[in-house]
C-alpha cells in the first residue's frame, strides 16, 4: 500500500483540521497548547475540531472516521497514541502532524516536531507532504520500533501497572524486576527468508533509529527507504545484558558482542516458550510474529518556514526537541 495525496500539487493552504487528543498521554496536559493551535488556525481562516480519546483503541476509530474528511490531522499524545492513529489511516488519508505529550515521543523527535504552537499551526496550514513507511506485525501496524524479549517484558509489566499519566520513573520498577528475573529465551530470526540468528537473546526491530532515553539502536534505519531494520543481541546473562547496554550507549554495538544487524522487507521471529512482544512501546502479545514493511503507507507534514508570530513573541524555542 502506498500513500496517495488527495491535494492538488499547487495548493499549499489547508482549511479543515481535526485533532485526536489522548488526555492521559505522558506527563502533562496539552489543553492549553491545543487551544492555542486552534486559535492560530482560526485566525488564518481555518477550523480545527478537537476529539478526545476515551480509552484504548478509540484513536483508531477516530482516525478511520476523520482521515478522509479533513485536510490534515493533529495527533496529540505519545508514541502509543500515534501508533493507534496509524492503525486507522487508509490510502488517501490526510497527512498528520504530531504535538508530542508522551514520555519519549520517538516519532515526533524523528520528524522534528517540537510542539511549539506557532510551528504546529504553520505546519498544519502550509507544511510540505512527505511519505512515511510503516511496518506490519501480525496484522498490527508499527510506526517506530518494537522488541522481543527483555524490553518487551518491561513494557508488559508496565502496561499492567499503568494508571493515568506516566513518566520515566514509571519504568523503574518494571525494568528492575525484569533485570532480576528475566530468562533470556531461545529465538530464531529470519530476514527475507534467510535465517540470521538462532540462540538466546533479545531483539529490537523498527522503522526509525531512535529508542528510549536517546539511544539509537537501529542506527541505519530510515523511515522512507522501504526497509525495516533489526538488531539481534545474543544474551544469556545479566552480565552480557550490561555489556550490550554499555556498547549501545556508546553507539558501538553493531558488529560487537555477536550483535546481528540486518535490513529487509520481511522478517519472522519465533522462540521457545511464552516470549513477550512490544510494538511502539505497547504490549503486543507473544511470539511468533511475522513482520513486513508497508512502503510509503502514510504521509506527514514537514515544517517549511517560520512559525506564526505568537510563538516568536513569546520566545518559544524552535529547536527539534
Amino acid at each position: 500500500m502506498q500513500y496517495r495525496s488527495r491535494a492538488d500539487s499547487l495548493r499549499m493552504d489547508r482549511r479543515r483540521f481535526a485533532a485526536i487528543v489522548n488526555p492521559i498521554a505522558g506527563r502533562r496536559d496539552a489543553t492549553r497548547s491545543v487551544n492555542e493551535i486552534r486559535r492560530l488556525i482560526e485566525e488564518a481562516g481555518g477550523h480545527l475540531d478537537v476529539h478526545q480519546t476515551r480509552g484504548a483503541g478509540h484513536a483508531i476509530e477516530l482516525a478511520r472516521q476523520l482521515g478522509e474528511q479533513v485536510d490534515a490531522l493533529l495527533i496529540v499524545g505519545g508514541d502509543g497514541t500515534v501508533a493507534e492513529v496509524m492503525q486507522g489511516l487508509g490510502p488517501g488519508a490526510a497527512p498528520f502532524v504530531i504535538l508530542p505529550t508522551g514520555t519519549e515521543n520517538l516519532l515526533a523527535r524523528e520528524l522534528e516536531m517540537d510542539g511549539a504552537a506557532g510551528r504546529m499551526a504553520e505546519t498544519l496550514l502550509r507544511g510540505t507532504e512527505s511519505a512515511f513507511d510503516l511496518g506490519m506485525v501480525n496484522g498490527r501496524r508499527l510506526a517506530t520500533m518494537g522488541g522481543v524479549g527483555f524490553d518487551a517484558e518491561c513494557v508488559h509489566l508496565l502496561s499492567v501497572a499503568r494508571r493515568g499519566h506516566i513518566s520515566y520513573w514509571s519504568y523503574v520498577g518494571p525494568i528492575g524486576r525484569t533485570f532480576l528475573l528475566h530468562r533470556f529465551p531461545h529465538l530464531r530470526i529470519e530476514v527475507d527468508g534467510e535465517e540470521v540468528f538462532s540462540g538466546q537473546g533479545f531483539v529490537i526491530f523498527g522503522n526509525i533509529g531512535r529508542y528510549a532515553i536517546g539511544l539509537r539502536i537501529l542506527e541505519q534505519a530510515q523511515y522512507d527507504d522501504g526497509l525495516l531494520d533489526v538488531a539481534v543481541f545474543p544474551c544469556s546473562s545479566r552480565w552480557q545484558l550490561a555489556l550490550h547496554a554499555w556498547s549501545v550507549a556508546g553507539r558501538q554495538h553493531v558488529g560487537r558482542g555477536g550483535v546481528v544487524y540486518r535490513q529487509g522487507r520481511r522478517m519472522r521471529i519465533d522462540g521457545e516458550g511464552c516470549v513477550p512482544v512490544q510494538v511502539d512501546g505497547e504490549a503486543a502479545g507473544f511470539l511468533p510474529i511475522e513482520i513486513e514493511v508497508l512502503a510509503k503507507a502514510v504521509c506527514f507534514l514537514r515544517w517549511r518556514g517560520e512559525p506564526l508570530a505568537s510563538d516568536q513573541e513569546k520566545g518559544v524555542s524552535r529547536g527539534s526537541g
